[in-house]
């Protein structure tokens, strides 16, 4: 985060919308105290998307991604990169068996 005096924003505030914009934050400061930031408006629509959200774009960005390779490999080349072992417990019973 670049913290800048405000007198030096309003001389050369095309510079630091130039910074934010390049994925940097500036805070703003009067006396040396902070009382305002400067923020790309891409960092506030990501802060106000719910982690549910963002987990379904990665989601979908991946299954985009991955399809070509999903479609190609068989479930035990999956079960083996993921080291998954199947294995049916004999202890294990569904649980209809109980009523």
């Amino acid at each position: 985060m670049t913290t800048v005096p405000i007198f030096d924003v309003k001389n050369r505030l095309p510079y630091f919308i130039h910074l934010v914009e390049s994925g940097e934050t500036v805070q703003i400061t009067r006396h040396g105290k902070p009382v305002a930031r400067i923020v790309s408006e891409e960092d506030i629509v990501q802060e106000q998307k719910s982690e549910g959200q963002i987990f379904m774009e990665k989601l979908m960005d991946w299954r985009e991604n991955a399809n070509d390779w999903l479609s190609t490999t068989t479930n035990e080349e999956i079960d083996e990169i993921f080291n998954i072992k199947r294995t049916i417990e004999p202890d294990i019973r569904h649980p209809e068996d109980f009523e």
